[in-house]
């Protein structure tokens, strides 16, 4: 059975952006200041830390879950019309240290 394959790529700014849309939907209070670093950890799955600097210069450091992360990634694409479809299996895969791919493989059906 063959499955397509689709590995899109997020870097530092995008992340960032949907990050910050994610949280604001969600109610989800950000620290005040610009956020300005995202830092991408991998184990045991990829995750990420944002770090917020606030206008006297400190840095505060939030942490961003798997499953945020990923939440935060595929509302960026339904905001922005990038298809995804949802029947197909998600995951994160860190590409570096400021960036992450979500692949997005999709099974072909039996008999289709």
């Amino acid at each position: 059975m063959p499955s397509e394959i689709r590995r899109l790529l997020f870097r530092s700014h995008e992340i960032i952006t949907a990050i910050t849309e994610y949280f604001h939907r969600r109610g989800i209070a950000l620290p005040l200041g610009t956020a300005s670093r995202i830092i991408i950890l991998e184990a045991p799955q990829a995750h990420a830390i944002l770090e917020v600097t606030t206008d006297i210069g400190t840095i505060i450091e939030v942490e961003v879950t798997a499953e945020m992360l990923a939440a935060s990634l595929i509302l960026y694409c339904i905001n922005r019309k990038i298809p995804l479809p949802a029947e197909a299996d998600k995951r994160l895969q860190r590409v570096q240290e400021d960036a992450v791919a979500l692949v997005v493989v999709k099974h072909a059906k039996p008999g289709a």
